[in-house]
């Protein structure tokens, strides 16, 4: 059984191509709750089935290493801007985590600090990275964006994207946060920094960022509010199949 230190955090990742829906249906359709079940059936095409229904399956049985506890048995409760936990009732082990999914990849991390986050974005996807920072991104993540020659553009704004969920995710309160209210700074090409509104009221020492390196054309970022106790160590490793796993290397880009 796995077990995870005060100054740690654990990455998974899982690869949806490499999973059937119709096997996942006839094994693990019934470890869905009533209220999942609702959701699962109003999805129109099977990729969505699927990227829904492997998520779940995915925390359940990462979980399941963790504690003695069958992945069809895990309870959830959801805070009111839909972030999930697990029951206290059962949470003997103080484990957190939260998921992301992009494209066919999936992520999930996790703590035993509550607010944790993590976002990955296939970045190969063209988007109007000028608009989009104008709506979303602070002034100082705009000027520094639009200075970048236009071939870089597109890098930096997945860059911002990822870190700005993934601290909002970690906060567990979604886009109730104003995403100009917290600026990301580089000041070196392996350094991430966090600067906050005073209207926000957060405090940047109790926060540490990373920027991971998943694989492919993805971007991932996670966040946690480790406070005094800060974390040291990442550790990675991926579901080949739901019986088997590898430990991976962590590549930490900028932290």
């Amino acid at each position: 059984m796995l077990s995870i230190a005060a100054n740690e955090i654990h990455t998974w990742q899982i690869d949806q191509a490499g999973f059937d829906l119709s096997e996942l249906e006839a094994s693990c359709l019934d470890w869905l709750t009533d209220k999942e079940m609702v959701r699962y059936k109003r999805f129109s095409f099977d990729q969505h089935r699927k990227q829904f229904l492997l998520g779940r399956i995915f925390v359940r049985k990462t979980l399941s290493e963790y504690a003695e506890v069958a992945p069809a048995e895990w309870k959830f409760i959801e805070n009111v801007y839909g972030k999930p936990a697990i029951e206290p009732a059962q949470n003997q082990s103080a484990l957190y985590f939260n998921l992301s999914h992009s494209g066919d990849r999936q992520v999930l991390v996790l703590a035993n600090k509550e607010d944790i986050g993590v976002d990955i974005e296939f970045c190969n996807k063209p988007r109007r990275v000028i608009k989009i920072s104008d709506r979303y991104f602070s002034s100082a993540e705009q000027k520094e964006l639009v200075a970048l020659p236009e071939k870089s553009q597109l890098s930096r704004f997945y860059d911002l994207w990822t870190l700005k969920e993934a601290y909002i995710k970690a906060c567990g309160l979604g886009l109730a946060i104003p995403l100009h209210q917290f600026s990301y700074r580089f000041p070196s090409e392996y350094r991430v920094l966090i600067e906050f509104a005073e209207e926000l009221g957060d405090d940047a020492t109790q926060w540490q960022f990373w920027q991971l390196d998943p694989g492919g054309p993805f971007k991932m970022a996670v966040a946690i509010k480790s406070g005094e106790h800060k974390i040291e160590s990442i550790i990675s490793r991926q579901f080949l199949s739901f019986d088997g796993f590898v430990r991976t290397e962590s590549k930490i880009l900028r932290d």
